[in-house]
């Protein structure tokens, strides 16, 4: 073990390609949303109108309000992907909705996240970083 300082590089570059790719995968599961909805969607923005609820044994989803159609319509649904997100009352979300059915909505991001395509670039970033510095602590 000449050279400690190569088994700590290619340490920590394995440390950075592990987060990467977590932060990527999470970022796919974040995506999951459109495809739920099946379609590329209207972005708009809405509140959470009310949070998740208990009555009993039976779950009910949070609710969000938004604006959508060609008429400014104001609807109060259930995301599609509820599950996928923390919802609290109150916050505000950016959400799809399908143009042909607006009662149809996913949440595209809410006030303490950020977009699923920002994680996935940060993600792949965090990788290359990863493989580029064991491939520098190589030379």
């Amino acid at each position: 073990m000449g050279q400690p300082w190569l088994t700590f590089t290619l340490v920590f570059a394995a440390v950075w390609l592990l987060y990467g790719l977590r932060v990527t995968a999470n970022a796919m599961r974040g995506r999951e949303g459109l495809r739920r909805l099946g379609v590329r969607g209207t972005r708009t923005a809405g509140e959470v109108a009310r949070g998740p609820r208990r009555e009993g044994t039976v779950v009910h989803p949070a609710q969000v309000r938004y604006r959508a159609g060609a008429h400014a319509q104001t609807y109060r649904r259930p995301p599609l992907n509820a599950d996928r997100h923390t919802l609290r009352a109150g916050h505000e979300v950016i959400l799809r909705y399908d143009p042909e059915d607006p009662r149809r909505v996913v949440v595209v991001r809410t006030q303490s996240s950020f977009s699923p395509s920002t994680y996935l670039a940060c993600g792949l970033l965090l990788c290359l970083f990863g493989v580029g510095l064991g491939v520098w602590s190589l030379m």
